[in-house]
C-alpha cells in the first residue's frame, strides 16, 4: 500500500471513529452539569433525566430510519443530512428556552447522531471484508466503549470555564467539523447496483426473528444502564455533595469496569467449548 493509500485509509478510519463517538458524547458529555440544568430551565429531577431518555429515543430511532435511507440512497447523502440535523438540534439545545423545548430538541439531536453510528459500520462492510472487517469493527467498538468515559470528564472540565449551554456549543462545533470532513474525505461507497428500495428493506428487518430478539435483549441491558445513567448526577452531587469533576471521575471509573468486563467476557466466550449436537438436544430435553 502507497503512502498516499495508507494515509487516505487512516483518515477514513478516523472520521468513522469520530462519528460512532458522536452518540456517547451527546448522552454522556452534560451529565455533570445536570442538576445546574435543572436549576436554570426550572425543571423537577425527573424532567431533567427525560433529557437524557429524548436522546436515547432519538439514537433509537434514527438508527431505523438512516439504515433503510442508506441502503436505499446511498451512504453519503443520509449521512451529510443527519450531520447537519445534529449540529442546529445541538446549537438551539445550547438556546431552548424551557426544559418541554429542550427535551423536544434532545430528541432531534439524538436522531441526528444516530446517522454516524449507522452509517460508519454500514461504509466498514461496504469497503472491507474477513479479518480487516473484524478489525475495524474491534475499533469502533473500543471507540464506542472509551467515548462514554472520556465525555463526563470533557464535560466537566468545559464547566470550569463555562455553563451547561457551553457543552452543547462545543457539540454544535464538533459536528459542523464532522460534517466538513466527512463531505470532503468520505467517498460514496454503496454502490447503485447494491441498492435496495426503501420498503423491502424495513419489511427484511422487521421479518427477522433473530435480528429482533437481540434487538430487544439489547435494549433491555441499555435501560439498566440508563437509568442509573439519569439518576446518577443527582444522587451523587446533590446527596452525596461531588463536585461535577468529581463525579465525571466516578462515571469514568463505571465505564472503565464496563469496558473491562467486556473485554473479560469476549475472551471467555472465545474459551468456552462449543456446545455440540448431542449437548444442544440434551439441554433442550
Amino acid at each position: 500500500m502507497s503512502n498516499d493509500a495508507a494515509g487516505r485509509q487512516t483518515r477514513f478510519i478516523v472520521l468513522l471513529g469520530a462519528l460512532v463517538a458522536l452518540g456517547p458524547l451527546s448522552i454522556d458529555g452534560y451529565l455533570p452539569g445536570l442538576p445546574d440544568l435543572a436549576g436554570d430551565l426550572r425543571a423537577s429531577a425527573a424532567a431533567t433525566q427525560l433529557t437524557i431518555t429524548a436522546c436515547l429515543a432519538g439514537l433509537a430511532i434514527g438508527q431505523l430510519i438512516a439504515g433503510p435511507l442508506s441502503d436505499t440512497y446511498g451512504r453519503r447523502r443520509p449521512l451529510l443530512a443527519g450531520l447537519a440535523l445534529y449540529t442546529i438540534a445541538s446549537a438551539l439545545c445550547a438556546v431552548a428556552p424551557d426544559v418541554r423545548t429542550f427535551v423536544g430538541l434532545r430528541l432531534v439531536q439524538g436522531i441526528g447522531g444516530a446517522f454516524g453510528i449507522v452509517i460508519a459500520n454500514a461504509m466498514v462492510r461496504d469497503r472491507t471484508s474477513g479479518t480487516r472487517t473484524a478489525r475495524l469493527f474491534s475499533a469502533l467498538t473500543l471507540i464506542t466503549g472509551l467515548a462514554p468515559v472520556f465525555a463526563p470528564v470533557l464535560g466537566g472540565q468545559l464547566l470550569r470555564v463555562t455553563a451547561w449551554p457551553g457543552i452543547f456549543v462545543a457539540l454544535a462545533v464538533l459536528g459542523a467539523v464532522m460534517l466538513a470532513a466527512s463531505a470532503a474525505g468520505l467517498p460514496e461507497t454503496r454502490s447503485s447496483a447494491s441498492r435496495q428500495p426503501l420498503l423491502a428493506v424495513v419489511g427484511q428487518l422487521l421479518s427477522d426473528r433473530v435480528f429482533t430478539g437481540y434487538v430487544l435483549a439489547n435494549g433491555l441491558v441499555f435501560a439498566a444502564m440508563f437509568a442509573y445513567i439519569s439518576g446518577s448526577p443527582f444522587v451523587l452531587q446533590e446527596l452525596h455533595g461531588l463536585s461535577p469533576q468529581q463525579y465525571s471521575a466516578v462515571f469514568a471509573v463505571n465505564a472503565a469496569g464496563l469496558i473491562a468486563a467486556a473485554q473479560i467476557s469476549g475472551r471467555l466466550v472465545a474459551r468456552a467449548p462449543k456446545p455440540t449436537p448431542t449437548t444442544r438436544i440434551q439441554r433442550s430435553g
